[in-house]
């Protein structure tokens, strides 16, 4: 009788229940079996080295054999493995739970430059062990950030690892950062940082590429090395929460850049504060570069050489530093040098004016630390918008 109850029931409630169509249902049940492949692959690799760690301990322990240096070199893969499970499992719980639970952000502003440097450092260990160069480039070293940095660490993390992954042996993995402007300038005025991640690997194909954010979707470039998505679905969930985005393009057998888009940390210019060191060894152009300066309501100091210029930075605060490349003694790249090698001068941002545009004299400038190269002569808007750019501060 209590059974006649209970089967009437389960009908009544499973006539109640919405009726879910064909296409739909299917696409679930794939996305189903799609999560529990992705998970079964992501902590096989993990699994086995623990297991297998596991099984040899066991083997010494019945043998009675003492442990060595390399067993616990082991021990501590085996605990590596064992927390690589941990971060797969999360991973993969945080994308189910995605649409259920929003990211939590807790915004500061940082430097660009120093947080991928930061990133990128522990990767260069495994990198240089394969002959891999890790290129880390800004177009500004005064590039900053508003951001959760613990949540923007772990996309350029997932990036930066994807792109090591995928490039083979004595090749080269770049990182560019640069201020985005234009286009992505949202409505609410914000200005970002259009961070770029290029490998040297195998290209991603044409066919798979819409599928690269799809955290249950493993793809696979022209090598046939497989990629999966879950990592790369999280960084453009966490650019997504910043307002920014993650793309993606890719040429077979010549690489993939991924490109992250975060806001940057809100600037001003602080013109009537900030004093500017001009070094110019022609005294004509001096004034004229003075005056120009002057006029834009900076304060402004001049030297006729790097010799004098390094004297007044080190008796007188200076917030830039605008220098000719040409100087007789000291030209302006050894002068820049000079700055980074003193840990008192060397935060601040440098400005290049050359008559000469040679990838050469480019190359020389970008290696001592110049933050801008200029090539004479110099219009007045383009000075001011460089020299505002350089000159900020954090709302």
């Amino acid at each position: 009788m209590n059974e006649e109850k209970f089967d009437g029931s389960e009908r009544r409630v499973a006539s109640e229940r919405p009726e879910i169509p064909g296409d739909t249902r299917r696409e679930i049940e794939r996305l189903k079996s799609s999560f529990v492949k992705t998970l079964v692959r992501d902590v096989r690799l993990p699994l086995t080295s623990v297991l297998g760690l596991l099984e040899l301990f066991e083997s010494k322990l019945q043998a009675r054999e003492p442990f060595d240096a390399e067993d616990r070199q082991l021990l501590s893969l085996a605990i590596e493995s064992g927390d690589r499970m941990r971060r797969v499992l999360d991973e993969h719980l945080e994308v189910a739970q995605s649409s259920e639970r929003p990211l939590s952000l807790n915004l500061e502003d940082v430097d660009a430059l120093r947080l991928i440097e930061e990133v990128a450092e522990p990767l260069r260990a495994e990198a240089a062990l394969r002959g891999v160069e890790m290129d880390v480039q800004s177009s500004s070293r005064s590039l900053r950030l508003r951001v959760d940095v613990r949540e923007t660490r772990r996309a350029l993390q997932y990036l930066l690892s994807c792109a090591l992954s995928a490039t083979p042996d004595g090749r080269t993995v770049r990182v560019e950062a640069q201020m985005l402007r234009g286009t992505r300038a949202s409505d609410d005025g914000r200005s970002f940082v259009l961070i770029n991640v290029t490998d040297s690997g195998g290209g991603i194909a044409p066919e798979e590429l819409p599928f690269v954010f799809d955290p249950f979707h493993a793809s696979r470039d022209s090598h046939g090395c497989e990629t999966s998505g879950v990592g790369l679905a999280i960084a453009k969930r966490v650019a997504a929460a910043h307002g920014g985005n993650v793309a993606v393009r890719s040429q077979p057998r010549v690489g993939t850049t991924y490109s992250l888009i975060l806001p940057a940390a809100q600037a001003k210019v602080v013109q009537g504060g900030s004093r500017i060191l001009i070094v110019e060894d022609a005294p004509d152009l001096l004034l004229l570069l003075r005056k120009l300066v002057e006029r834009m309501g900076f304060q402004v100091e001049i030297a006729q050489g790097a010799g004098e210029a390094l004297e007044i930075l080190r008796e007188k605060p200076v917030d830039l530093l605008m220098t000719d490349w040409a100087m007789p003694v000291m030209n302006g790249g050894e002068l820049i040098a000079a700055m980074k090698a003193d840990d008192s001068l060397r935060h601040i941002p440098t400005i290049v004016l050359t008559g000469h545009d040679t990838d050469h004299e480019r190359t020389q400038a970008q290696s001592v630390g110049c933050d801008r190269f200029l090539v004479k002569p110099i219009m007045r808007d383009e000075l001011q918008r460089i020299i505002s750019e350089l000159l900020t501060v954090n709302a």
